[in-house]
């Protein structure tokens, strides 16, 4: 397959990378995919390598991103017998998987050409159907390395006469229900508040999805919290930047009669479920875009799956008269809502001013007033992007934001942030230091330099996350050790072991100026960030105190 592979590459016909590390290599496939929305294939030997493809696979599935894994497999007469690098690698991902297809297990010799186009049909439209990882099994028989003459036989054009068995591939599929399901619908001219989580439709799907979000806001007059991930932009009207904020300080009165619309997943925003939790009305619809799998963890939600645009059309022809004549009381609440927004958004601005030492609630709040306008932005979980959602305001939606949120770990973030930037080009990644470490093989890819890949290295010493969720002291144990596991590593002798271009930024007055110095470079560029993670959450703390007797 590798010569193959080469050689269709020489030629042109699509781009190949190559790893050393198969876990790296998906995760920079699954980049690829989310920037594209077509699924890369990412192809490996048999034995552990199949192994180190699932958390890309768990990932690409709870994203809904299309990837294909091809994996040799030794033949059936190699099977269970103790012979090398053979295992049941046909089982590893199918918990995951939209489906697995296996070649005929004598060795994909015995396919016809018929049956081979069939095989390569059925996974591309399974990897793209609804959109998912796909396991595609190839049991190679001896001999693995073909002569030189028969390679330049080969290239001159594929002989047929060795396919000579008309074997079918198995295909082991996982379908999900694909019903009619009723329509959930909600009062225009009462209370509501629109959630929208991240985007986990087609590429090519968003932008009639932003649409549809500006008819439905227009119609009802209700707010928009939304994630930063959720593919909108900031010319969307009712957008209320800083909700996070609003609810951790009480600002909006649960008891209001309340009902919810809910597009995509939930942002893991304790403080929001919370919220949700609270509300009397329990009119609430969750509407995906495709997707028939239970997506409210709260248990409070009707689920919708044909996605927004649909369900929009039938809401229109329900409520005809409507014509984009909110209701007076929608509106009080929208305009209470925007200038309690406009108030934060004036203290932070004085609070998280954009000089002096660096923190990571400034670094959100600043930074994308500092990028190009639309450079993309990808966030590693953790507290990155709970920063970002809770800080960042109107700048977040002036680019679109990445983060892979699915699994909620800190795999593959940088490997992940290669495969978007090979695909759309320049690109910042903001990520903590153990998400940092636990990926830096990803600086083995090889793959083409052609654009800077920015990463700002949050280094807190390890999990500051764990700081900011108030445990108990245990009666045994150490924290340090236990949970926030800080490493001994010298960033820049890091970085010059992987000749990746370092800098260590100490003030944000000198953001501008480090930036422009990494737009000239290549490839992956390291700035890193110490910061305090204990002293920042406890900034977080005071700032939700402050707020609250602050807001009117």
């Amino acid at each position: 397959m590798a010569l193959a592979l080469g050689g269709m590459a020489e030629d042109l016909q699509f781009n190949l990378y190559t790893a050393i590390d198969e876990r790296s290599a998906a995760f920079m496939a699954l980049g690829i995919s989310t920037a594209t929305g077509k699924a890369t294939a990412v192809i490996t030997t048999s034995g552990t390598a199949v192994s180190n493809l699932l958390p890309a696979a768990v990932e690409a599935d709870k994203s809904c991103v299309p990837l294909i894994f091809i994996t040799a497999d030794r033949p059936e007469r190699l099977k269970n017998c103790g012979a090398n690098q053979s295992v049941n690698q046909e089982q590893f991902l199918t918990s995951v998987c939209r489906s697995v297809i296996k070649a005929p297990s004598k060795g994909i010799h015995t396919l016809t050409n018929r049956s081979l186009i069939s095989l390569v049909n059925n996974v591309w439209n399974e990897a793209h159907a609804f959109p998912g990882p796909v396991h595609l099994n190839l049991p190679i028989e001896e001999p693995l390395h073909p002569s030189t003459t028969e390679q330049k036989k080969a290239w001159l054009g594929w002989e047929l006469d060795s396919f000579d068995n008309d074997n079918k591939p198995d295909l082991i599929h996982n379908p999900l229900e694909r019903t009619s399901e009723p329509f959930q619908d909600l009062d225009p001219l009462l209370f509501g508040i629109i959630l929208v989580g991240p985007w986990r439709g087609k590429p090519e799907n968003i932008g009639a999805f932003r649409n549809s979000v500006k008819v439905f806001q227009a119609l009802t007059g209700w707010p928009i919290f939304a994630d930063p991930l959720s593919g909108l932009m900031k010319d969307q009207p009712g957008l209320i930047h800083y909700w996070e904020l609003l609810i951790a300080t009480n600002n909006i009165n649960s008891d209001q009669d309340l009902q919810i619309l809910r597009l995509g997943p939930l942002t893991a925003s304790r403080n929001l479920e919370g919220f949700i939790k609270s509300l009397s009305n329990k009119n609430h619809i969750l509407i995906t875009e495709g997707e028939k799998r239970p997506l409210d963890p709260l248990h409070m939600a009707k689920q919708y799956s044909l996605g927004f645009d649909s369900w929009l059309k039938v809401f229109i022809s329900k409520h005809v008269n409507l014509q984009n004549h909110s209701s007076i009381k929608n509106l009080e609440l929208l305009n209470s809502l925007m200038a309690k927004n406009n108030q934060i958004h004036s203290y932070l601005d004085k609070k998280l001013s954009s000089n002096g030492i660096i923190n990571e609630p400034k670094i959100a709040h600043n930074i994308s007033n500092i990028l190009p306008a639309k450079m993309p932005i990808m966030l590693s979980a953790s507290s990155p992007i709970r920063d970002f959602f809770t800080f960042s305001g109107s700048s977040s939606f002036a680019r679109r934001c990445f983060s892979y949120r699915g699994t909620s770990g800190i795999d593959g973030n940088i490997s992940m942030a290669i495969g978007l930037s090979l695909a759309i080009g320049p690109l910042v990644l903001i990520c903590g230091d153990l998400s940092f470490f636990h990926d830096s093989n990803a600086f083995l890819l090889k793959q083409p330099r052609d654009h800077p890949l920015i990463i700002f290295l949050i280094d807190n010493k390890g999990g500051g996350i764990f700081n900011q969720l108030n445990l108990d002291k245990p009666t045994k144990g150490n924290v340090d050790k236990l949970f926030i596991m800080p490493q001994s590593v010298q960033l820049s002798s890091l970085a010059k072991a992987y000749s990746i271009p370092y800098k260590h930024l100490l003030s944000f007055e000198d953001f501008s100026l480090t930036f422009d110095w990494c737009m000239k470079h290549r490839g992956p560029v390291l700035i890193h960030i110490a910061t305090d993670s204990r002293a920042d959450n406890l900034l977080r703390k005071n700032i939700t105190k402050e707020l609250n007797k602050l807001i009117i």
